[in-house]
């Protein structure tokens, strides 16, 4: 049989390796930056356990399938020049050993697939976006009867049961667990130069978060003090010396269009937000809203439906500008959005007025991409139509090409 040769780990990584594979403990918890090696740390511990523990059932999960498939790609990548490879089914993502074992891969999304297996090794990667009820219902109970090693893995996100596993890893109070801390630069393959360019250009908690590995309050939400500026039960009434200024994202599809009009010292005077209505009920009811608030500047996306829709727009309505939007425009205009909510410059509807509002807020995400930029986003089956419009209307009332220099607060 070929001799296999492992990946060899940077010293963090062995210490870790090391530790877990010799310890008593069942449970361990891997909180870590990104791009330092979370990934490859499971992947060898994984073939680890399944070549050296004849017979043995190990389970890896992610969160998506398309993270699921990459590491198991990996690994028959690994074992087929080996020949201990029986048999491995993409199809039913599993891979039979010539000593009995079995890896299984599985994806939370359908954590009810999960449920009934029995293993001995057990490998949850990006552990912050899995449920904790999908940890307590589907997950853990497949270690319930021979379970051997269970090793979380993730970033710090959301304070799920990742985030209590770990804390129990951290006490002496809770002896069968174990936690490790991994910043990004623990790897010697990150460059400093990286390193300090997200350092600079990331929100500070969103780089502590995702390099230095470390929770934030609101579990990294996007957007903080949203109580203290999500406090209008009523829409309040325009100031006709006020300029007004509105931002319009156009939904396709089960998606909602929304408009979302803002004055000049940042409240909120309106949202109209509806789905399943025909585009030219669309046009009409913006461009309605547009003439009653007199719109100094409606700021319209123009992606994809956006564009038909535009042109209808601006032939009734002069003030329409478009805005095709990518991950940079969505980044810049995202950016001070969070940027004046955090700093209390807005006024907005309260969870009473319009729980869509703050509930949209509340769940807006991020993912750092491989290149270190940012993509903004919803949690998948929810929208964020809202977050959108409020952020174009928002980037119209302070355009940095208008000089973008007044002072909120000294207006209230």
């Amino acid at each position: 049989m070929t001799q296999l040769k492992g990946f060899t780990p940077y010293p963090r990584q062995r210490d870790v390796i090391n530790n877990i594979i010799s310890s008593k403990g069942l449970y361990h918890t891997m909180v870590c930056g990104r791009q330092s090696g979370k990934s490859t740390t499971l992947l060898g511990l994984i073939l680890y356990y399944s070549i050296n523990k004849s017979k043995s059932v190990t389970l890896y999960t992610a969160p998506t399938y398309g993270q699921v498939n990459k590491i198991l790609v990996q690994i028959m990548d690994v074992l087929q020049p080996t020949g201990i490879i029986v048999s491995a089914n993409k199809a039913s993502y599993e891979i039979k050993l010539l000593n009995g074992s079995m890896i299984y891969f599985r994806s939370t999304e359908r954590a009810d697939s999960i449920r009934g297996l029995a293993v001995d090794y057990l490998f949850c990667d990006e552990s912050q976006d899995t449920k904790t009820s999908d940890f307590q219902k589907s997950i853990l109970p497949t270690i319930t009867a021979r379970g051997k090693k269970c090793v979380l893995a993730g970033t710090p996100k959301r304070r799920n049961l990742f985030f209590e596993y770990f804390q129990m890893g951290k006490s002496e109070d809770y002896p069968n667990h174990s936690s490790y801390h991994f910043p990004s630069w623990e790897s010697p393959y990150v460059s400093m130069e990286f390193i300090d360019e997200q350092r600079r250009t990331l929100p500070p908690k969103i780089f502590s978060q995702e390099f230095e590995a470390k929770w934030q309050d609101n579990e990294g939400s996007v957007f903080q003090n949203l109580n203290g500026v999500c406090v209008n039960d009523l829409w309040p009434e325009r100031d006709k010396n006020a300029r007004v200024y509105a931002g319009l994202d156009i939904g396709s599809k089960d998606d909602y269009s929304v408009l979302v009009i803002l004055d000049e010292i940042g409240r909120c005077l309106n949202v109209w937000r509806a789905n399943h209505i025909s585009y030219s009920d669309i046009v009409k009811k913006v461009v309605q809203t547009c003439k009653h608030y007199n719109v100094t500047e409606l700021l319209c996306e123009v992606n994809g439906v956006g564009d038909p829709v535009f042109e209808q727009i601006k032939k009734e309505y002069s003030r329409a500008i478009p805005l095709f939007q990518t991950n940079q425009t969505k980044e810049n205009t995202t950016r001070r959005l969070m940027g004046d909510i955090q700093d209390q410059v807005l006024e907005l509807p309260s969870y009473n007025l319009m729980p869509e509002f703050i509930n949209e807020l509340e769940s807006y995400e991020y993912e750092v991409l491989p290149s270190g930029k940012i993509r903004y986003t919803h949690p998948q089956g929810m929208h964020d139509d809202i977050v959108d419009a409020l952020a174009m209307a928002n980037w119209s009332r302070v355009n940095p090409k208008r000089g973008g220099t007044l002072k909120i607060s000294s207006l209230r």
